[in-house]
C-alpha cells in the first residue's frame, strides 16, 4: 500500500509548529525534497500502519506530485500544536526520476476522499528483472546485495526473522537485550556487565554482500564508533510461508561504515571481509 497524502495552497505554519516549518501545503516553486520536509507531518496515522508500508505519496489536486520510500517503522512523534495530541511525521526519502516506483506514480490522478490521508495499492511496475538486469534494485535470490522487497508482508517476516536471530545470538552469550526496533536508529540493545552496544539487523533473500542502511543509522554508528554491530542473515528462503531457518548465512559485523564503503540510496554499505 501507498501512503497518500493530500495536499492544500501553501500555508504559513504556527510560530509553535511542532515539526518545526515556517509552512506547509504545495508550493511550486519548492524542490522535492522541500516539499517533503514541510509536508512529512503532522498526521494522525498509527505506527504499526507505518511500520507496514514502504512508499508514500504527496498529491495535489488530484494527481501525485512526489513520491517517498519510507524508512520502515521509523517516524516522528509530535504533539500537534493545538489540542495536544500525539500526531506522527514521516521519515524517508524522495524517490527521483528512473525509480520504478517514482515512474509508476508520478502524475498518476489520485480519487478524492475526504479525509487527507488515504491508503492506496502498491503500483503496477515492471518485471523485476526487466527493471534491472543487474538485479541490484529488488530483494531476490541470486542478486549480489539487498534490494527493495515490494511485498510488504515478505519484509516483515525477513526484517523480524533477522532480528530474532541477532538477538538470539547475543542473549545466548550472556548478554540482556532489549528490543528497540521502535523509533529508534538500531534494533536492539545489549547490556553485559558494564558493555552496552547497540544491535542492528538486516536479513535478505540475495547473497548479501551489501545491504540498505538509512542516514539515521548510519549518523548513529558514527556518533557511536566502536559501540554498533550488525547481522546480516543473507540468502534467506521461504518453506510454507514461514522463514527457513537452515537456509542461508549468519555474519557478525562491526558497524563503522566509512564513506567509501557507503553508496547513495539511502546508502548501500559493502560489507567488510571480517565477520565474527
Amino acid at each position: 500500500m501507498v501512503i497518500n497524502i493530500r495536499l492544500i495552497d501553501r500555508r504559513n505554519a504556527d510560530s509553535d509548529d511542532p515539526l518545526p516549518r515556517d509552512w506547509w501545503g504545495y508550493d511550486p516553486d519548492a524542490t522535492p525534497e522541500q516539499l517533503w520536509n514541510h509536508n512529512r507531518g503532522i498526521w494522525a496515522l498509527s505506527g504499526s500502519r507505518i511500520a507496514s508500508e514502504r512508499w508514500a505519496a504527496l498529491n495535489y489536486q488530484g494527481r501525485i506530485v512526489l513520491v517517498a520510500e519510507l524508512h520502515g517503522p521509523d517516524h516522528e512523534i509530535l504533539a500537534d500544536n493545538r489540542t495536544g495530541a500525539p500526531k506522527k511525521a514521516l521519515i524517508g526519502r524522495v524517490l527521483s526520476v528512473g525509480h520504478p516506483i517514482h515512474g509508476a506514480l508520478m502524475g498518476t490522478q489520485v480519487e478524492y476522499r475526504r479525509n487527507p490521508v488515504s491508503y492506496d495499492p502498491d503500483p503496477e511496475t515492471a518485471n523485476p528483472a526487466e527493471a534491472d538486469p543487474s538485479g541490484g534494485a529488488w530483494d531476490a535470490p541470486g542478486a549480489s546485495g539487498q534490494g527493495l522487497q515490494m511485498d510488504p508482508d515478505v519484509r516483515r517476516a525477513i526484517e523480524n526473522a533477522a532480528q530474532d536471530r541477532l538477538m538470539r545470538y547475543y542473549r545466548d552469550r550472556g548478554w540482556t537485550v532489549t528490543d528497540t526496533r521502535q523509533n529508534h536508529p538500531y534494533d536492539a540493545v545489549a547490556v553485559r556487565d558494564t558493555e552496552r552496544i547497540y544491535l542492528e539487523a538486516k536479513g535478505t533473500q540475495s547473497r548479501g554482500y551489501s545491504v540498505i542502511v538509512t542516514r539515521n543509522e548510519v549518523d548513529h554508528a558514527r556518533q557511536h564508533p566502536g559501540l554498533c554491530v550488525m547481522g546480516v542473515w543473507s540468502g534467506m528462503r521461504f518453506l510454507d510461508g514461514e522463514v527457513d531457518p537452515e537456509t542461508g548465512d549468519f555474519r557478525i559485523f562491526d558497524f563503522n561504515p566509512a564513506d567509501r564503503q557507503l553508496s547513495p540510496r539511502d546508502f548501500d554499505w559493502t560489507l567488510p571481509g571480517d565477520a565474527t
